[in-house]
């Protein structure tokens, strides 16, 4: 019996899986929070544990999945009272059987004992086993309060009875149980409101249900306390006494598990005859759970004045393994293994731990899928309007019914925080909505007679077979944004999905396959050297459709010049955001806290290039680092309100970080952030560039991380000058409250789209493209459908 007891005991909870049955995978995900959390034990099968509603087979599994997952690291307590005194001591013995450190036997709730008849039941229970014993004084539940001196008493009797969990609210006799009796019993008291003063009143520790929602903001209690700071303890626990209060004014069960589900671990409901949570009561502890979660993970960490990165607190992670598209290709309406038989590992990017793989394509995976999509061309290209649009609203409607799933594959694939990833899904569906109605309503040259006895007509037809290629920073959407259109157009497709961001891409394939007909939305996932090539120079394909870098857009260009195929690009951007004295300088900052960092800044849209003028730069700057001050950073299950996540893979993590440390060396100083943040993932702090002087690599070359470029300037030609003077012209901004001005100068950015007083709004019905080295093609509105057809002029002789 070498086991010492001490600090904070978990009374962990019971999770349960859908179908009702205990959730082991959960289960252990609570083990190992509670001990990332610092706690000093756990408790398996507690009454927060729901014990009586679990059969005896279920609080074996519960016992032996606990220590399993604990693997020694800290004691196991198991609770192993039962209906019966043999029952109690079979649970007892196979808790010792299996690894449990320490028991601890309740009276039966099913009968009411006398105090003589517990200390029987007791005596039986702890002669069973020979390692420790907790005695558990539960009167509420019980009936039956142990004295003090009786449970002394019964200590000095029985060698094993080494402490007791005191669950009532009566302090008084814990402090005689500490102060009387602590020469051979050493107590944790079991009312969690009662916290702080059982610490400071000397006992052992405490066993909490509220550990499993808090636990590092209770360790820090008792942490402090046992280093004297009786202070420091007081400060602790007011920042979590609310929701303490709050969960222990409620059904406890109930309580504990909507404070785990608002942390992250969905652990179901308690099971009959526990009660249930009133809604209002489950939101009000959902708020407190947060609020008192996020004061242990601040955005800004006063210890080093550099923000950090919130962490999920569930390591149950986003997926389930069920969630994931099968490891192939998507060829002729069904999933095929690729040719070479070898995988692309695909990467988690806020923990750099793989999360699948995918097929690595080949020349001859891509021909194959090419020759399924020129047979299905023909049929689907003879579809009237009607078909293709009811079609292309059965996508959306399958997309819809999917939206968490997709979202949440997207997250775990890609880092995005959940509002980013969520509006994407909100986004396709809504492009494939759009699509199907613009589609019935095509717009072309009136038929009529141009010329004497001749009848000209104006059709447009699909082009046949084309080939996408998507990014990693957009996976889903702007294959829908490619998708959408070129269907709509009559078309049939083979798309390339980044190797690194593939999941939902092949997801969608998977959940469309019995909406689509076969062979007329194609997937191979490879490498842009092998597949991204074969597509621009096959000679089947009619167009290739890029979203992409510029060096990217060239290879494809390069590559589609042999065959004379129509080429669609949408390339980077460096998005200049002018910005003259008399605009409303607080609502521009607010503004680009959004349009600046939006999806970490991985945005071709993105406001990262600011042009202010200099009488009011400071103001300005400083309102911005201010709104970058309090952005929240970090995993996409840490939270609803996480603002900026990683970025999508180590090479771009280096490619950023690297561009930082440029503009270090070149005198740029970061007024805020500047640099990667610590612990696992690709993170980067949000990032504000302050005395860029003109012509710097920061303020003309695109970062594509969370990154704003500050400059000034003096006059208006001046402004407009530089903000013209970069390679790209995809998207700008203009921020004043001069009418004239503003149509002015939006008429002179060499940008696809300007806008006035906003940033980074974007709507189906209008066009997204570039100038310059931005592109050529535009995305979104009818202008994409008019891309991926074709114009024919049919002319009829009608003279008589």
């Amino acid at each position: 019996m070498t086991v010492q007891l001490r600090g904070v005991l978990t009374a962990l909870a019971t999770p349960f899986a859908s179908d009702g049955s205990v959730d082991e995978t959960l289960l252990r995900a609570l083990v190992d929070r509670s001990i990332e959390g610092g706690v000093h034990g756990v408790v398996a099968c507690g009454s927060t544990g729901e014990f009586t509603a679990l059969t005896a087979d279920e609080r074996r599994l519960v016992v032996e999945t606990v220590v399993d997952q604990t693997a020694r690291r800290v004691p196991v307590i198991a609770q192993t009272g039962a209906t019966s005194t043999a029952e109690a001591i079979r649970l007892s013995r196979h808790a010792q059987s299996v690894g449990a450190d320490v028991i601890m036997p309740v009276a039966p709730y099913y009968e009411a004992l006398s105090v003589e008849e517990t200390l029987t039941y007791l005596r039986a229970v702890a002669g069973s086993v020979d390692i420790p014993v907790m005695v558990y004084n539960l009167p509420m539940a019980t009936g039956v309060d142990l004295h003090p001196d009786t449970v002394g008493a019964l200590a000095r009797e029985v060698e094993n009875i080494r402490y007791i969990k005191n669950t009532t609210i009566d302090m008084a006799q814990s402090a005689q149980l500490i102060h009387n009796h602590g020469d051979v019993i050493e107590t944790f008291v079991g009312w969690d409101s009662l916290l702080l003063a059982a610490l400071a009143e000397g006992a052992a520790g405490v066993m909490a249900g509220t550990a499993n929602v808090v636990p590092s903001e209770l360790v820090a209690v008792y942490d402090a306390v046992n280093a004297g700071d009786l202070e420091g303890a007081r400060k602790n626990w007011a920042q979590v006494y609310p929701l303490i209060e709050a969960i222990m004014a409620q059904p406890f069960i109930a309580a504990v598990k909507a404070g785990l589900a608002a942390v992250g671990f969905p652990v179901g409901t308690p099971r009959p005859p526990f009660a249930a949570l009133d809604p209002d009561a489950a939101a009000r502890i959902a708020h407190l759970a947060k609020t008192t979660t996020m004061e242990a993970t601040m955005a800004i960490s006063t210890a080093t004045g550099k923000q950090a990165v919130r962490r999920a607190q569930s390591t149950a992670g986003l997926l389930q393994d069920d969630d994931l598209p099968p490891a192939q290709h998507f060829i002729d309406g069904a999933f095929r293994p690729g040719r070479s038989r070898t995988f692309i590992d695909v990467v988690d990017p806020s923990s750099e731990r793989t999360i699948t793989q995918v097929a690595e394509g080949t020349v001859e995976d891509t021909d194959a899928a090419v020759a399924a999509a020129v047979a299905a061309k023909d049929a689907w290209g003879r579809l009237t309007p009607k078909v293709r649009s009811e079609l292309l609203h059965q996508v959306a409607d399958r997309v819809a019914e999917n939206a968490d799933l997709l979202a949440r594959l997207e997250s775990a694939n890609t880092g995005k925080p959940s509002a980013v990833a969520q509006d994407d899904v909100a986004q396709t569906i809504d492009t494939f909505r759009f699509m199907a109605g613009a589609l019935r309503a095509p717009t072309s040259a009136a038929a009529g007679r141009y010329a004497e006895d001749h009848l000209s007509v104006i059709l447009r037809e699909p082009l046949g077979v084309v080939g996408v290629v998507t990014p990693w920073n957009y996976p889903l959407l702007m294959a829908a944004w490619k998708m959408a259109p070129i269907l709509a157009a009559g078309n049939t497709l083979v798309i390339k999905p980044s190797e690194q961001t593939p999941l939902t891409t092949l997801k969608f394939a998977e959940l469309v396959a019995d909406i689509l007909p076969d062979g007329v939305v194609n997937v191979v996932t490879g490498y842009g050297p092998v597949v991204g090539a074969r597509l621009a120079e096959h000679p089947d394909i009619a167009m290739i459709a890029l979203t992409g870098s510029v060096r990217s857009g060239k290879a494809v260009a390069h590559a589609a010049a042999a065959t004379l195929k129509r080429v669609h690009l949408e390339l980077g951007g460096k998005a200049p955001v002018v910005i003259f004295p008399d605009a409303d300088l607080p609502a521009a900052a607010t503004a680009l806290r959004a349009a600046g960092f939006w999806n970490s800044g991985q945005e071709c849209g993105a406001a990262c290039r600011v042009l202010v003028h200099e009488s009011v730069a400071d103001e300005f700057t400083q309102l911005l680092v201010d709104e970058v001050a309090s952005m929240v950073v970090g995993e996409p299950g840490a939270g609803d309100d996480v603002e900026i996540g990683p970025l999508t893979s180590k090479a771009h993590f280096d490619r950023v970080t690297g561009y930082l440390k440029r503009a270090e060396a070149e005198g740029v100083r970061a007024a805020i952030g500047g640099g990667a943040l610590e612990g696992d993932g690709y993170f980067v702090a949000p990032t504000v560039l302050v005395d860029v002087p003109d012509g710097a690599e920061a303020a003309r070359e695109e970062i594509f991380g969370p990154v704003i470029s500050v400059e000034t300037f003096t006059e208006e030609d001046e402004a407009v000058s530089r903000a013209n003077s970069v390679p790209y012209g995809l998207s700008a901004s203009v921020w004043t409250k001069d009418a004239q001005r503003s149509h002015d100068v939006a008429s002179k950015l060499d940008a696809g789209t300007v806008w006035v007083n906003a940033h980074l709004v974007l709507a189906n019905e209008v066009p997204w493209g570039g100038f310059k080295g931005s592109g050529y093609g535009r995305d979104l509105s009818i202008y994409a459908l008019d891309d991926y057809s074709r114009t024919k002029h049919v002319m009829h002789n009608v003279a008589r």
